[in-house]
C-alpha cells in the first residue's frame, strides 16, 4: 500500500551542508544516498554532478513535471540539470507536490537570499514532512548569503572549512562555537549540530 501523501506525525529531517569548495559537501551527501537508499529521490543539480546517484537526467520543465505525474508513488531516482531562480522555484514546487521523497537542493546560495526563503522552497522547507519530503539537504558554499528559513528549520546543520569571515562568523553564531573552531578546519573536516539534542560532534569525511 503507497504512503499516505500528507501526514503531520512525520518526523522533519532538513540537513543544511556548507562549506567551501572542497570541503565535502557533496560527498557526504552522495554516500547518505547511497547508505539510506531511498526510492524516490529528486535533486536539483545545477552542475550536474550527480549521475551516479540519479540515473535520469531531465533539463526541460515541461519533462520534468510530466515524468512526476507519471509516478506518483513509484521508484524514481531524477535529478534536475537547470540554473536560475525561476528554474529552482519550479523544481520546488514539483518537489512539493511530488511527495515522499528524498531531495537535494545543491548551491542555494545562487538560488536564493539571504531573507526569507522563495515561495514553493519555503513551503518545501516549512511543510514538507508532512509530504514525506525527508531527508532534505540543502547545500550552500556561502550560508551567510542564503535564506534564513533554511537554517531556522534545520534538523541537522553541517559545516566544513570556509575560506569567507563572514560565513564563518555566521556559522559559528548558529551551531554555537568559537569561530576559531571553524577557521582551525581542514579540507574534508566538518563541525556538526544536531538541533533537537543541540550535540556538536567534529570529525572527517
Amino acid at each position: 500500500m503507497p504512503k499516505k501523501r500528507v501526514d503531520v506525525s512525520r518526523k522533519a529531517d532538513l540537513r543544511l551542508v556548507c562549506g567551501g569548495t572542497g570541503s565535502g559537501k557533496s560527498s557526504y551527501v552522495k554516500q547518505e544516498i547511497k547508505r539510506l537508499k531511498p526510492s524516490r529521490l529528486l535533486i536539483w543539480d545545477p552542475v550536474d554532478e550527480y549521475g551516479e546517484v540519479a540515473n535520469i537526467r531531465i533539463t526541460s520543465p515541461k519533462e520534468l513535471a510530466d515524468l512526476l505525474k507519471r509516478y506518483p508513488h513509484g521508484a524514481l531516482k531524477v535529478r534536475f540539470v537547470a540554473e536560475g531562480r525561476e528554474m529552482f522555484e519550479f523544481w520546488a514546487a514539483c518537489a512539493f507536490a511530488w511527495c515522499n521523497a528524498c531531495l537535494v537542493a545543491e548551491e542555494l546560495a545562487d538560488v536564493t537570499t539571504a531573507g526569507k526563503a522563495p515561495p514553493h522552497w519555503g513551503m518545501v522547507i516549512r511543510r514538507g514532512r508532512a509530504r514525506g519530503l525527508a531527508p532534505i539537504f540543502a547545500l550552500t558554499q556561502r550560508p551567510s548569503e542564503s535564506d534564513k528559513t533554511t537554517i531556522g528549520n534545520a534538523t541537522l546543520i553541517r559545516c566544513g572549512r570556509m575560506s569567507r569571515a563572514d560565513d564563518r562568523k555566521y556559522m559559528a553564531k548558529e551551531l554555537d562555537i568559537e569561530i576559531t573552531k571553524l577557521k582551525a578546519l581542514q579540507p574534508l573536516e566538518y563541525i556538526q549540530l544536531d538541533t533537537y539534542s543541540l550535540n556538536v560532534i567534529a570529525g572527517k569525511l
